[in-house]
């Protein structure tokens, strides 16, 4: 309709009309615009187009419906379920509108007890409890990546942008579609979906994940389903979302992709096995294996990576606004480009036979919290002789002997000085025997190609601060952050630094445990 059509220019160009025109609308066109608002993330609009149906028209079975959604998307829950329960009582069911009303009920009952802290134009919701020093974090996330991301994007949201922190994979995959079997098999830990931002606690995984560039990542989701009205395909949203996750910490948009998944891509392309981008619909976190996604990721990106440098944040706008006007992706990127889409991605596979061989790294295994111990990051150490000497060094660890531990950690990094959880163990047993210069190198050779060990960016920040080393401390202190805030030590090292939040720091690093001697 004409008016659902000017919605969808309001929405690219930023801004979302909710005032009808001054002749009376027919019913179905404020429908239109409605369920136009809701598909692109778009609760409060939905309310206000809401209640000017209400106003004009009576209320159906339909009406409830949407009334229903309109309520989830603006993350008023207790209504929201409040209506499921009315489709029920008044048709017997609400199969109207499927699994999702499951999902809108379990949202409610699971998030009755939460906390919701507003800032400006966002909010952040957590259960009470340690996931409450995660907020000022995510806050400061959301208004960087706000400000940055939507200038790149070229699209605004009107809604308050509603972060929700769950405390575990069970909690996640209860108000989403993802199952923990998904959530565990991908390490998936976080999504976009219904106008809002869904993530689990970094306290989820054994040594938490890059959970403030996961916010940003699912932001550029949050956009991308407004600027297109959510008719971009999964991999043009992913190579996007993986290449302007870092951007809000970034001058410039630029691909910052780890070493392994580098490999991943190298080896993949080396062979011609490059995952077809259709075989990643409907979902990266329905992929079999970590791999699989850490593939799917690194090529999309690259790709998105490859289009950018050419033809900008223009071209990239250009793209999704005829993507939201219903041009298949495929053929919208060629248009952009003025060449056929055949072009383009012979283009990108030149440029990825071109790249070098990476240095090795392997993919390190996202493992829940629940599920994993230092044992099992031992079984991954691939040298046996080294893994020996681990648990040699382990068992003297535990046994408050550093000195002797730190023996054996030494014979097992001169034998794999590549591998990253020998280094972390090396190093940790370094500073505590106070050589913190001897846990440098080490530490700075695991994190080239392992850039999001959190143990190793831990101590890092430690050996950097004790050799007197304080803007490198601070650098490698809020990183450790940025993966596990739940580690005192990064904490303890900024309350201890000319750093504006240090109070802040120190209240969090006796509240985490106090540093580590």
């Amino acid at each position: 309709m004409k008016r659902a059509a000017l919605f969808v220019g309001f929405a690219l160009l930023g801004s979302i009309s909710t005032t009808v025109p001054a002749e009376k609308p027919t019913s179905s066109e404020v429908l239109s615009l409605l369920e136009a608002s809701l598909t692109a993330g778009e609760g409060v609009p939905a309310q206000v187009l809401l209640q000017q149906y209400l106003d004009n028209y009576p209320r159906s079975s339909r009406v409830v419906e949407l009334e229903v959604l309109a309520n989830f998307y603006a993350g008023q829950y207790e209504a929201a379920a409040a209506g499921i329960a009315e489709i029920g009582e008044g048709s017997g069911s609400a199969s109207a509108l499927g699994s999702l009303a499951d999902v809108i009920v379990d949202t409610y009952q699971m998030t009755r007890g939460y906390e919701t802290f507003s800032s400006e134009n966002f909010e952040v919701s957590y259960a009470p409890g340690p996931d409450e020093i995660l907020v000022p974090y995510a806050i400061d996330t959301l208004k960087a990546a706000a400000e940055t991301l939507e200038a790149e994007l070229g699209v605004k949201m009107v809604s308050p942008v509603r972060l929700e922190i769950y405390p575990d994979a069970e909690s996640l995959a209860r108000v989403t579609t993802l199952s923990v079997e998904a959530i565990r098999n991908t390490g998936t830990i976080a999504l976009s979906k219904w106008g809002r931002l869904m993530i689990a606690s970094p306290g989820t995984l054994m040594h938490g994940y890059p959970w403030l560039d996961t916010i940003a990542h699912e932001y550029v989701h949050l956009l991308l389903t407004k600027a297109t009205l959510d008719r971009s395909p999964v991999w043009l949203q992913e190579g996007l979302a993986k290449f302007l996750e870092t951007r809000w910490r970034n001058d410039a948009p630029s691909l910052r992709m780890d070493p392994a998944a580098r490999q991943l891509l190298y080896e993949a392309a080396e062979a011609n096995e490059l995952l077809d981008f259709d075989q990643l619909h409907p979902s990266i976190a329905l992929l079999p294996t970590q791999e699989a996604a850490s593939l799917a990721f690194a090529q999309v990106s690259s790709f998105i990576a490859m289009y950018y440098r050419a033809y900008g944040r223009e071209g990239v706008q250009q793209v999704l606004y005829l993507v939201g006007q219903g041009e298949d992706a495929r053929r919208a990127l060629a248009s952009v480009a003025g060449v056929p889409w055949k072009a383009l991605e012979s283009r990108w596979k030149r440029v990825l036979s071109a790249q070098p061989k990476p240095p090795p790294a392997r993919l390190l295994p996202r493992r829940l919290s629940g599920e994993a111990t230092e044992q099992d990051e031992l079984a991954g150490v691939e040298l046996e002789r080294a893994r020996n000497y681990l648990r040699l060094g382990d068992l003297l660890w535990t046994h408050a002997r550093p000195a002797a531990a730190s023996v054996e950690y030494a014979k097992a990094h001169k034998v794999a000085p590549g591998d990253p959880v020998v280094a972390s163990r090396y190093a940790r047993s370094a500073i505590a025997g106070g050589r913190p210069k001897q846990a440098l190198a080490p530490l700075m050779l695991t994190l080239e190609r392992y850039p999001t060990h959190a143990p190793a960016l831990s101590s890092l920040a430690t050996a950097m601060f004790r050799t007197s080393k304080f803007d490198l401390a601070e650098k490698a202190a809020n990183q450790a952050i940025a993966l596990n805030p739940f580690d005192p030590q990064p904490h303890c090292i900024l309350s201890k630094l000319n750093v504006p939040q240090a109070h802040h720091e120190e209240m969090l690093c006796s509240r985490l445990g106090g540093m580590r001697e």
